[in-house]
């Protein structure tokens, strides 16, 4: 059984499998000594580094009774905070982007589609729509429908699904 020094034989899961493949060279054996036989079952995996305290950390992520709560400082199955589109790839509007701006616009009314639809956040659904409206009045956008030259352009969303429910609101 090997004795090591406490912030020594923290190993990450993955390399588990090749401890018992070493070849026991130079390197080795001036880390682990001669006689360093891994027992698997007693290694445990743990997340910390070699510049923390050992004692603390891993009383308190492996604690003595095996049937006991592990206490994280986290919640796992929260989700993550879902962001729109455009703030999630930090995209400003310009009303002089208009493949961009008619990606937002229906084919055949001429009508920006819902928040809900779009997914985007209240913030940016109002700038979007101020955008539609500036590049509109200096000529940028049709009106009424969408132009021809656009009408392939891959799907930001699909509009019949949206991505949010809608509110009613």
């Amino acid at each position: 059984m090997l004795k090591a020094k406490p912030h020594v034989l923290f190993v990450q899961c993955r390399f588990l499998r090749m401890m018992k493949n070493i070849p026991k060279n130079g390197k080795f054996t001036a880390k682990f000594g001669d006689n360093s036989m891994f027992d698997l079952g007693e290694v445990r995996t743990s997340l910390l580094r070699k510049g923390q305290a050992p004692e603390e950390k891993s009383k308190q992520l492996f604690p003595t009774d095996p049937d006991a709560p592990i206490q994280l400082g986290f919640n796992p199955f929260q989700r993550a905070d879902r962001k729109c589109l455009l703030c999630e790839l930090g995209i400003q509007l310009d009303y002089k982007n208009g493949r961009l701006l008619q990606q937002f616009v229906s084919n055949f009314s001429g009508r920006v589609y819902d928040q809900h639809v779009t997914g985007l956040c209240k913030k940016q659904y109002q700038t979007l729509l101020a955008t539609i409206a500036t590049s509109r009045k200096a000529g940028y956008m049709p009106v009424l429908v969408k132009d021809a030259k656009y009408l392939r352009d891959p799907r930001l969303f699909d509009p019949l699904k949206p991505i949010r429910t809608h509110s009613y609101d």
